[in-house]
């Protein structure tokens, strides 16, 4: 049997290669690297987008407008907006920033206030047993909300470290979310 990526649970996930920074209150994670080799951000978008079409994976690029330059989608409740930032740091060195943020779909946002909106007319209209039954259908849909989001966000995490190990992309290890002091990049 042949594991994909809509397989996460089958998948067997490496331990992490660069550190990765997590913003709890954002919902999004930061990885950031450095290259020599002067490859830009297009480059890097297209090979994720190469390797998640592939596995069947729905892919919405920006048209310009948008704060994202991927918008990944998995399944009808969740999506990940991925955003690539690139530093130029003269001739050919680069570092390149790459934020996911995991998002709910439009359709699971109407579901869950849908869900919310039926609990509390029940509520309203004196029918307890109906609020209470749609309340744990609410929870239900959102565990399984939230379970999808955890597991697009593990999948782009390592689908981003394959892609950086073919093109020799050199993780940098930060503490925080600002940027590596220039001693660390160029040591590198």
């Amino acid at each position: 049997m042949t594991q994909t990526l809509t397989q996460a649970d089958l998948i067997k996930f490496d331990s992490p290669a660069s550190r990765v920074n997590i913003s709890w209150r954002d919902l999004s994670y930061e990885l950031s690297y450095w290259t020599e080799a002067g490859m830009e951000k297009e480059n890097l978008l297209q090979k994720v987008m190469d390797l998640l079409v592939a596995h069947k994976y729905f892919i919405i690029m920006d048209q310009g407008w948008s704060d994202w330059d991927l918008e990944i989608y998995q399944g009808i409740w969740s999506k990940a907006q991925l955003r690539v930032c690139t530093e130029n740091h003269g001739g050919n060195k680069r570092v390149h920033r790459v934020r996911c943020a995991l998002r709910m779909s439009q359709f699971a946002t109407m579901a869950i206030f849908g869900y919310s909106l039926f609990t509390i007319v029940a509520i309203i209209l004196g029918m307890p047993e109906i609020a209470a039954i749609t309340f744990v259908l609410l929870l239900l849909n959102v565990s399984v909300i939230l379970y999808q989001n955890f597991q697009l966000g593990r999948i782009l995490y390592q689908v981003i470290e394959i892609i950086a190990k073919r093109v020799y992309l050199i993780p940098i290890q930060t503490i925080s979310h600002k940027s590596a002091p220039e001693t660390a990049i160029l040591q590198q």
